[in-house]
């Protein structure tokens, strides 16, 4: 069945009212299943003095680093609710397969025992990386998780195919204070750029910093260098084919999460400010808003738009690499980037995305040779409604596009998710979109 571009609006605005429904009038709140291995009976408990807080299993994690996530004390009385939120932070710092929390009754009081079964600290493995304009290329690479035990990621690639791209990054969580975070990443690629129809090269450096304010506040500044070159003449907006960019960012954001891997609760926010100079001349604010909001025990409504708008004009301020496409598994899905990117694109850009979640296989432990992994599986239907546009007169109804579907997560460490949608786009077409990460997370990136 064919649906006309008003019939399929209407029924994505319908679909956004239930959700603004939703959100505005919560409901009681359901308990969280992202992992079996939280599900420990703490209720008789409930009150008990803390006596001692003991930990086991973690044979390479540092002990400081599990004590600075454990915020229940001895000598305090025991809530269920605070240890929960321990557990989640422990698992959302992806170094462990499994997380258990084990109460036992002594003399004045409850003996609380967290134990662990820790990923592996160093991993070899096949490299893979997939956008919807390049395709999949596949390498080599090896990464530490947990380097020197201290929670630090390292990892680098080098991956062939559809794009050939060497990379490198770090991650220190915690170099001071409260979360006091610094990081790098670092690549060298060469790709095919369907869209625009020439072949770049990039080069990346892009250092950061950042920290929490108190419990949920995010703060996080960056900048470095982006280096774009092409094989015909003008698509850079240097005459010699190549732009040397310099940025610097600042992110201000909240993250009330439950989890990071399958949030069942929850707002996670973000507002940024982008300035991109040397041969550009640029500013973009973006604007992220996501709700997650629990109907039952395993259902999950997580909805959202993303706003982004860009400073200058496009080929003077702008290179025209750095607009916008929409399409694809990342903005609007039931489409192909490669058809609708070339017909809806601009220095901005609005989507909203609404998606029903089922958590048909909480996360769990899973023992591959030696290593121990957590795995788990979601199911989805959803709704994506998208526009990208350069001049006040291209944003309108005519040149937004609209799909839904369903779709299969497979959640892994690392990456999240992995994402397999069946979509249909408001002309009626069916589109098979795969995606590496939550949507929420790579509908704000130009390459995607």
């Amino acid at each position: 069945m064919q649906l006309d571009g008003r019939i399929s609006k209407t029924f994505f605005l319908g679909f956004l009212a239930t959700a603004l429904v939703i959100l505005t009038n919560p409901i009681a709140d359901a308990p969280c299943l992202a992992s079996e291995g939280s599900q420990v009976d703490l209720e008789p408990f409930r009150g008990q003095v803390i006596v001692e807080i003991t930990i086991a299993g973690n044979h390479v994690t540092k002990d400081w680093v599990i004590a600075r996530e454990v915020w229940a004390s001895e000598g305090e009385s025991l809530d269920p609710d605070e240890i929960q939120e321990d557990i989640i932070r422990l698992e959302n710092l992806a170094i462990f397969g499994e997380v258990l929390v084990t109460p036992s009754a002594v003399e004045g009081g409850v003996s609380l025992n967290y134990s662990f079964t820790e990923m592996p600290w160093i991993i070899p493995y096949p490299a893979m990386s997939y956008t919807e304009e390049n395709g999949f290329s596949l390498g080599v690479g090896v990464a530490s998780p947990n380097f020197a035990g201290r929670d630090i990621m390292l990892s680098g690639s080098a991956v062939f195919g559809g794009s050939t791209k060497y990379n490198f990054s770090a991650a220190n969580p915690w170099i001071s204070g409260n979360h006091v975070s610094a990081g790098v990443v670092a690549f060298h690629q060469t790709r095919r750029n369907v869209l625009l129809d020439f072949e770049q090269v990039s080069d990346m450096v892009n250092l950061n910093a950042g920290k929490y304010i108190g419990k949920n506040g995010r703060l996080k500044i960056s900048g470095g260098y982006y280096g774009v070159g092409s094989d015909q003449p003008n698509r850079t907006l240097d005459p010699d084919n190549y732009d040397d960019l310099w940025f610097g960012a600042i992110n201000l954001g909240y993250d009330g999460r439950d989890s990071w891997r399958s949030p069942h609760e929850g707002w996670h926010n973000e507002v940024a400010l982008l300035y991109i100079g040397g041969d550009a001349n640029t500013w973009t604010w973006g604007m992220d808003v996501r709700r997650y909001h629990p109907i039952g025990e395993r259902h999950t409504i997580a909805t959202g738009p993303y706003l982004g708008l860009q400073s200058g004009t496009v080929g003077e301020d702008i290179p025209e690499y750095l607009q916008y496409f929409i399409g694809g598994a990342n903005s609007v899905r039931g489409y192909e980037l490669e058809k609708l990117g070339k017909e809806i694109f601009g220095k901005n850009q609005f989507l909203y995305t609404l998606e029903y979640r089922y958590l048909a296989i909480p996360t769990r432990p899973v023992k591959i040779l030696k290593w121990t992994f957590s795995l788990g599986l979601e199911l989805a239907t959803f709704g994506d409604v998208g526009v990208a546009w350069s001049h006040p007169h291209d944003f309108n109804v005519d040149r937004t596009r609209s799909g839904f579907g369903v779709g299969v997560r497979l959640l892994v460490p690392g990456l999240d998710s992995l994402r397999f949608d069946v979509a249909r786009s408001e002309e009626g077409n069916t589109v098979f979109n795969f995606g590496v990460r939550a949507i929420f997370d790579e509908r704000k990136k130009r390459v995607r």
